[in-house]
């Protein structure tokens, strides 16, 4: 696939796995999944069942001495360990069953097994300790940009959990807002006048097929993207007419988007990242990130 602005590594991604434990760890906020691994229990798991499609975990060392993010996708799998001060190692590997196993060209290894939604195993050779570890699945906010295979249409896609809200568009008069599920490695999103996108979880990326609306279906590829890659909007009033705005940014700060005033489409005024403002009208304004699990496609 084309890439979109800068390679996005895995080590960064899941690097953005750990700030989310710590940061949930800071702020003791129940329920979180920092919040339930803190403290690590034996790591002998119990009763195991075979690893999800694609999912996150995040969790600690016994001793709390290092975080551990792990991706699994499909039967790949990818972790990073980190013990702050510029210790960090990245592994990979892959997933049978339940069981995994990961390695590192600097020598460190992960074993371990998955049992729901927790993780139990054994960290070797990691700054020359070994250590068990345990971690839970983490609910992920993340964003996937791309475009179609003609580049006729540009995407971004947010997620948060199970949930996606999408918005397509060419930067003219072709533009939709998507709603829907993550269900394992699948994507399925709805909008309205027949926008759908359907699509797959490979990796860092997704594939698959967007409508922006009846007869207008494009193949499409995605990647996982940081900021400022996002889906932004803002719903105001121009002269008088109830507007609503739709950007899909890149991580490279490409955007494109539509702003829609009753049946009257036109191209999104620039959007300026440092704030999320934009002056339309002679007036200020400022959009706002959009979340995989908010409501974009009105009844």
């Amino acid at each position: 696939m084309t890439r979109l602005g800068p390679l996005i590594t895995l080590g960064s991604v899941l690097a953005l796995a750990v700030v989310f434990l710590l940061a949930n760890t800071q702020a003791g906020k129940p329920g979180s999944a920092a919040a339930s691994v803190t403290t690590a229990p034996t790591t002998t798991a119990p009763t195991t069942t075979s690893a999800p499609l694609h999912a996150l975990y995040a969790g600690r060392s016994s001793g709390n001495q290092v975080t551990v993010a792990i991706a699994i996708n499909g039967h790949k799998v990818a972790a990073d360990l980190n013990a702050g001060q510029a210790s960090e190692v990245s592994l990979q590997g892959s997933v049978n069953g339940s069981n995994f196993t990961l390695t590192s060209h600097s020598g460190p290894a992960m074993t371990g097994s998955i049992s729901g939604q927790d993780m139990f195993g054994t960290v070797t050779g990691f700054l020359g300790q070994s250590f068990p570890f345990s971690a839970a699945q983490a609910v992920v906010e993340a964003v996937y940009t791309g475009r179609s295979s003609g580049n006729q249409v540009t995407l971004a896609v947010a997620t948060d959990g199970d949930k996606a809200a999408a918005y397509v568009c060419n930067g003219k008069t072709i533009e939709a807002w998507l709603q829907g599920s993550v269900n394992g490695n699948q994507v399925s999103l709805t909008g309205t006048k027949g926008a759908n996108l359907t699509g797959s979880l490979s990796g860092l990326d997704m594939f698959g097929t967007v409508t922006a609306s009846a007869g207008l279906s494009f193949p499409f590829s995605a990647e996982l993207s940081p900021r400022p890659a996002g889906v932004f909007q803002a719903r105001i009033a121009v002269n008088g007419l109830a507007t609503r705005i739709g950007w899909a940014v890149l991580p490279d700060g490409t955007q494109l988007g539509v702003a829609v005033a009753g049946t009257t489409k036109y191209p999104a005024p620039p959007l300026d990242l440092s704030n999320d403002s934009f002056t339309l009208g002679g007036a200020s304004f400022t959009a706002a990130a959009v979340a995989g699990n908010e409501t974009v496609v009105s009844p």
